[in-house]
């Protein structure tokens, strides 16, 4: 199911995601957005603090 909202805002505590970047960024979306109705473009996160976990793509080490 996709949520028909806007995306939680960055509010400046340990909940923010990094700077420019969003829920779709980190390894956790997935689950993220199935479980706990977050969004792709979300730029706070629920866990707090946040357990942002940046993806790894191919070729990075």
């Amino acid at each position: 199911m996709t949520e028909n909202r806007a995306p939680l805002p960055r509010t400046g505590d340990d909940m923010d995601l990094p700077p420019g970047k969003t829920c779709a960024d980190c390894a956790h979306c997935n689950r993220c957005t199935a479980m706990f109705g977050h969004i792709p473009e979300d730029e706070s996160c629920d866990w707090s603090p946040s357990r942002f976990t940046p993806k790894m793509y191919q070729g990075e080490i």
